[in-house]
């Protein structure tokens, strides 16, 4: 699908999505044929599923120029959610760009934990990025005031773009760095806590895929260090932070369970629980004071 070649020929939207497939096949980018559909779906603006009731369509040289740099973005490993500024979330469309984590299933798994045994009238989103997951608690706990904070002011300035236009209005956001006591002392306390940190070992970054490590911000990938900087932080603020009977959610790397356990069984609690995802890996460690 050059230049040269979309100027004389007709290309309809089924033509694109075999041509796509293909092309995106022979150079190892995974769900091929998938990835053709959802630029093809941006481009036009039809939810995916219609592409196929008007397969026949052709698309004009407009449309045609804007979906072959989106190609060649993704040809180039570009991640699809920063190229489309869009990626899903707990049943909703969240703005992204390179200055945020994409959201992940597997952070649907904390959500929905702590919406399920976590009820709270204070919630902090700690290290907020896209806002994927204090936004989702505020938007499916009306009740629940929800602080979220980040220590890059471009995160934060997406996550306010989410929360308005998602209609969260039960949130606010913060710029705070995590290890400056005294800004973490004011927040006060919290019936639920909810983070996601950075927790990939600065040695680990090289082989990460392309997608991740060239694309994603490292600040949000990796604490720097050993992967448990942030971790070991969260535990320390964990008596300061939350009430009794509060409840705080954390998500894990790979194999990481062990050693965040014994991080927060130096701390006064009253349960520490490990939750595994769907695929039996331990992903989520919940305290309870």
């Amino acid at each position: 699908m050059n230049q040269q070649s979309t100027q004389t020929e007709l290309w309809t939207i089924m033509r694109l999505i075999t041509w796509g497939a293909d092309f995106f096949k022979k150079r190892n980018i995974a769900s091929a044929r998938l990835t053709m559909e959802l630029l093809l779906a941006h481009v036009l603006k039809l939810n995916r599923f219609d592409l196929y009731l008007q397969f026949e369509r052709p698309l004009n040289e407009t449309e045609l120029a804007k979906l072959r740099e989106m190609v060649r973005r993704r040809a180039n490993r570009e991640p699809l959610q920063y190229i489309t500024g869009e990626a899903p979330f707990y049943k909703r469309i969240f703005h992204v760009t390179p200055a945020v984590l994409i959201p992940r299933p597997e952070t649907e798994l904390l959500v929905e934990e702590a919406l399920r045994r976590g009820a709270s009238l204070r919630c902090l989103d700690i290290g907020t990025g896209s806002g994927c997951i204090g936004i989702t608690v505020a938007l499916e706990r009306p009740e629940t005031t929800v602080t979220a904070i980040d220590i890059s002011p471009e995160a934060l300035a997406i996550a306010r773009q989410n929360a308005q236009q998602l209609g969260a209005r039960n949130i606010d956001f913060h710029q705070i760095d995590l290890f400056d006591d005294e800004r973490m002392r004011d927040l006060g306390s919290f019936d639920l806590i909810v983070a996601n940190p950075p927790y990939i070992p600065t040695a680990e970054i090289g082989t990460l895929e392309p997608e991740v490590r060239d694309f994603e911000p490292h600040t949000a990938l990796t604490d720097g260090d050993d992967g448990y900087r942030v971790h070991r932080r969260l535990a320390e603020l964990f008596p300061l932070l939350c009430r009794e009977g509060g409840n705080m959610f954390v998500e894990l790397g790979y194999g990481q369970a062990a050693t965040v356990r014994k991080l927060f069984e130096r701390t006064p609690h009253r349960t520490i629980t490990v939750l595994t995802d769907l695929d039996k890996i331990e992903r989520i460690l919940w305290v309870q004071k």
